[in-house]
């Protein structure tokens, strides 16, 4: 499985053990795990880089995040906004997203954020392994399967229209749709 991690790089010296206990165990897993761009890099590095390179950057980010199975978050409080936008940017694509936090350092922004994909998962020391595996379980669930079908040019220029007007992938427009019908159709629901 692809992985895509991010935490706050503004305190990888206070939190640098936890994230690094989260990718090494991701990766004897026998997961591919994208962490690079907290591990390996800092914020003096990030602040020295100019308007191309970031925008370089960002583009990598999000591209991980897209071709990613699923998303791994260490986002204790205090935390940085450039955690909260992945997280929406991953959820808005349709990955499951697991967002870890300490025991007490809950980020109280995402308390209100809402998915059936976001799986927020609190942790003490001794019980992130165990707890991160067990998530890992049940986002395995919350995979989307790949459906490919055929739709006339007709309904595709109209699917490209929706998705530069609403700035959103076909896919996730078409998700929305289906999820829409899917909660009022009675019928459905009786035989589920």
């Amino acid at each position: 499985m692809k992985i895509y991690f991010t935490a706050a790089i503004i305190y990888k010296k206070e939190r640098g053990d936890i994230y690094l206990k989260i990718v090494n165990f991701l990766e004897k897993s026998g997961n591919k795990v994208v962490s690079e761009h907290i591990i390996n890099e800092s914020i003096p590095n990030i602040l020295s880089q100019d308007d191309a390179e970031l925008v370089k950057y960002y583009r990598k980010c999000l591209k991980n995040i897209s071709e990613a199975d699923l998303v791994v978050v260490e986002a204790s409080f205090p935390s940085t906004i450039h955690i909260g936008h992945e997280i929406s940017i991953a959820l808005e694509r349709g990955k499951p997203v697991i967002l870890l936090y300490e025991k007490g350092k809950m980020p109280f922004f995402l308390e209100g954020l809402k998915s059936d994909k976001l799986l927020l998962i609190e942790y003490t020391k001794e019980s992130l392994v165990k707890d991160l595996k067990a998530a890992i379980e049940v986002a395995k669930d919350q995979q989307d399967v790949r459906f490919n079908f055929f739709v006339t040019p007709r309904i595709l220029a109209y699917l490209d229209w929706v998705s530069k007007k609403k700035r959103i992938p076909r896919a996730v427009y078409l998700r929305n749709l289906i999820e829409k019908d899917l909660r009022k159709n009675r019928e459905y629901h009786k035989e589920a």
